[in-house]
């Protein structure tokens, strides 16, 4: 008799079914996914398929600037609408990760081709997707968040703004948004430094006001339950300080002659309109911008306009274009008054909530509102994500889900249809 041929001991019933019921949860987990992307494109207005189209200097001044930097310059060839003038020659005062991002781009496509503007778009659900499924453990919740997220929020005019023209100002806020996605999927899933770490680069290195983050990061070095050894997390705790201060630092160096200028104020040169006014005269940052910071960002209402057509007067309502208020455009925010006491208790949850606090308090005393914005709020997305993250596993047990529906629905229907319009009647 032949030898027998050696065989795997046999596999209960338990590690079938364990199997089984593992490769259903990728199945569901993977059709939530499809399911937010699948709601992205339907709802989406913007072309997302334009193969003829480059972006170049002419939309975004980063673009020019990652140009120049391959011809080993920093300024610019030509002045435009937000740039800095410092002894005759032009600069980008914007943060630098678009400007890195495009630098591996613009050498090969000549400029920004339309489709990778698309596929920086599109990490922006699949990462919203990622962290609301991780948060819930539920590929359908997981999916509901994430549409409220990305379609209910003022992220959705932003990215929709990124694929029609890719200025800086909205390109930048999409960037900043997939940095502090990153940054709560670690935060929230077992304690990955670096990739929280690298999520925090790419958000503060978009959108300054985001280096808050530092703060749950810091957490991370020293509260229990995080991965890797206390050396692992203070070392990368040190690489992205170092990163998020020091790149900035050597570029306003370079370009503005200290590490502390940033060449905002260099950006109202020669320049009269009212915030450039109110810059020379009060500073970036006053307490004199309060009240209408807090005004644009909390109610910021629509305005009436009246007319009359034929002699009978008509009445029009139009969205505010200096920020609207983030509480009814965006109800799901809400859930944070109401589950205030249970944030505040974990302390996990209660440094994140802290630097949503400093990001919220130094928009206030900013001199902009971050107009021009018809209808929506653009300057909250550097804490809204980070908002909804830690409302997510509490607003979708119990009764409290099919409120959270309502809200996610109440939310998509207003940035869907209503600041698009060319206005709403009032009859």
């Amino acid at each position: 008799m032949s030898a027998a041929t050696p065989l795997s001991p046999p596999q209960s019933s338990d590690e079938h079914g364990g199997r089984g019921a593992r490769r259903r949860l990728r199945h569901e987990s993977l059709l939530g996914a499809v399911l937010v992307l699948l709601t992205f494109v339907l709802l989406a207005e913007a072309r997302l398929w334009r193969p003829e189209t480059r972006f170049t200097i002419r939309e975004n001044i980063q673009i020019g600037e990652a140009e120049a930097w391959w011809k080993g310059r920093l300024d610019l060839p030509e002045r435009r609408w937000d740039t800095s003038l410092k002894d005759g020659r032009v600069y980008s005062y914007f943060p630098p990760m678009f400007t890195i991002i495009a630098a591996g781009v613009v050498p090969f496509c000549d400029g920004v081709p339309h489709w990778f503007i698309v596929l920086l778009v599109l990490a922006v659900p699949v990462l919203a997707y990622a962290l609301f499924y991780r948060l819930t453990e539920s590929p359908i919740w997981g999916a509901l968040l994430a549409i409220g997220c990305v379609c209910g929020t003022s992220i959705w005019p932003v990215i929709d703004k990124t694929l029609r023209g890719a200025a800086p100002y909205n390109v930048n806020h999409t960037v900043a948004t997939i940095g502090l996605l990153a940054f709560l999927i670690a935060y929230f899933g077992g304690g990955r430094v670096w990739l929280a770490g690298a999520g925090l680069v790419v958000a503060a290195l978009s959108r300054q006001l985001t280096v808050a983050y530092v703060i749950p990061l810091a957490y991370m070095l020293v509260g229990r339950g995080w991965g890797g050894t206390r050396l692992h997390r203070l070392t990368a705790l040190a690489v992205t300080c170092t990163v998020v201060f020091g790149v900035p630092a050597v570029l306003n160096a370079m370009k503005f002659g200290a590490p502390y200028e940033s060449g905002y104020m260099l950006n109202y040169a020669n320049r009269d309109d009212t915030f450039a006014q109110e810059a020379r005269r009060y500073g970036l940052f006053s307490t004199h911008y309060v009240p209408r910071n807090l005004y644009y960002t909390n109610i910021g209402l629509p305005k009436l306009h009246r007319i009359e057509v034929a002699g009978a007067p008509q009445v029009f309502i139009r969205p505010n274009d200096r920020g609207t208020g983030i509480w009814w455009t965006t109800p799901l925010l809400l859930w944070v008054l109401v589950l205030a006491g249970s944030l505040l208790r974990d302390r996990r949850r209660l440094m994140l909530l802290a630097a949503v606090a400093v990001v919220y308090v130094a928009l206030m005393f900013w001199h902009g509102t971050g107009s021009v914005q018809r209808g929506f709020n653009r300057y909250s997305l550097d804490y809204v994500p980070v908002v909804l993250a830690l409302i997510a596993p509490s607003c979708v047990v119990g009764w409290r889900r099919w409120i959270t529906i309502g809200m996610v629905l109440c939310g998509v229907a207003y940035f869907k249809f209503v600041p698009g319009m060319p206005h709403v009647r009032i009859w």
